[in-house]
């Protein structure tokens, strides 16, 4: 592993001293800073009322810019939400009526269902347990059946595979297919650039690998992106915001557009503060850290004889394994009741390492099981 010192960085997420965390695809754990973002806000709100609107928009703005860097988009082009499956749902609305679309089979439903509910035609791809999926499975089934969106998380929530987004963009691209890409399950854990990876749309939760807890979310959309006005709107909609029209439509087309209302300022503030914190050994290093434990922790299932469903290959695996375990429900009672902490998923033990475990989480982990 390498030599940034990761006891440290530990050290920032005080849920972590009494208890075996593997199940960070779950939620997160939030470190100290994080919270005092978001106290400053409530602090502030608590002596002095309204009076730091100002302030807070001037300090939501800031964090917008350094969210849009870390995700290698532009800073109008991001919006904040409460929640994925809101900035999903944005997304859904902004095609036209029964657009063609795709997802793969075993998809998280948020990716899906609300573009099932917004009366487009969806279509999926058969996957492998390992839920594999590349850029030739995807141009495959493009030529077979045309659609106009392809709906992908990045990591997928149960078997962890990894995509590689930029050759599945590519693709999408070449094939004049929007691209809408989920990330909560691995903003944070590895790096994602929405231009570079030809992203048409990118969004995810704060609260999971982002370590940003409940209630933030992101919609970022690429320089590609060809919607026209925000299907839902508010007063903030607007690009004159504060001459309060009430008879016409001049909106923002990305952005703070989607936004809405009033800022979740809370939510801003802490989802920028995660991400700083996260930037302290960076993305890259994070991510090396992330597959150096998750190695460790395949080489001891496989010495255990256990299988396991998630791709071994460092190009598409991700901090989550999925470990084929009889009875997994209790089992994962067993080891909660040992302040072990992971989850049951399609059958087996889900375990979810992040940057800020260590290898003795791991073993203690092995060890009960």
């Amino acid at each position: 592993m390498n030599s940034y010192d990761w006891s440290a960085f530990r050290d920032q997420f005080p849920a972590l001293k009494n208890r075996t965390y593997l199940n960070t695809a779950g939620g997160g754990v939030m470190a100290r800073k994080v919270a005092d973002a978001a106290h400053q806000y409530y602090n502030e709100s608590v002596e002095q009322g309204d009076v730091f609107w100002g302030q807070w928009l001037v300090r939501s703005e800031k964090d917008r810019h350094f969210v849009a860097h870390f995700i290698g988009a532009r800073p109008e082009s991001v919006a904040f939400l409460q929640n994925a499956s809101l900035g999903l749902n944005i997304v859904a609305r902004s095609f036209p009526s029964e657009s063609r679309c795709l997802a793969v089979r075993p998809e998280f439903p948020s990716c899906t269902t609300p573009f099932i509910r917004a009366g487009h035609q969806m279509s999926f791809i058969e996957t492998t347990l390992d839920g594999f999926v590349d850029a030739e499975i995807i141009e495959s089934a493009l030529k077979e059946h045309p659609v106009d969106v392809f709906i992908l998380s990045s990591v997928q929530f149960a078997n962890g595979f990894r995509a590689d987004l930029a050759s599945i963009g590519a693709v999408c691209r070449r094939f004049g297919v929007s691209f809408v890409v989920d990330a909560t399950q691995s903003i944070g854990a590895f790096d994602i650039h929405l231009e570079r990876d030809l992203i048409d749309a990118l969004v995810f939760s704060g609260y999971k690998w982002a370590t940003a807890g409940y209630g933030n979310a992101v919609l970022a959309t690429g320089s590609g992106w060809s919607n026209s006005d925000p299907p839902l709107v508010g007063w903030r909609s607007a690009k004159r915001a504060y001459d309060l029209e009430n008879d016409r439509l001049d909106l923002h087309k990305e952005g703070i557009g989607h936004e809405m209302g009033h800022p979740p300022f809370p939510g801003i503030f802490a989802m920028a503060a995660a991400l700083r914190v996260l930037s302290e050994p960076g993305i890259h290093q994070i991510s090396e850290r992330i597959q150096a434990l998750v190695g460790y922790l395949r080489s001891g299932l496989e010495d255990k004889g256990i299988r396991m469903r998630s791709n071994g290959n460092p190009a598409c695996s991700s901090g989550i394994v999925l470990a084929e375990v009889k009875d997994a429900d209790s089992v994962k009672q067993q080891l909660q009741e040992q302040q072990i902490w992971v989850t049951a998923r399609q059958g087996g033990l889900r375990v979810s390492i992040h940057a800020y475990n260590a290898a003795e989480d791991v073993e203690r982990f092995l060890t009960a099981l």
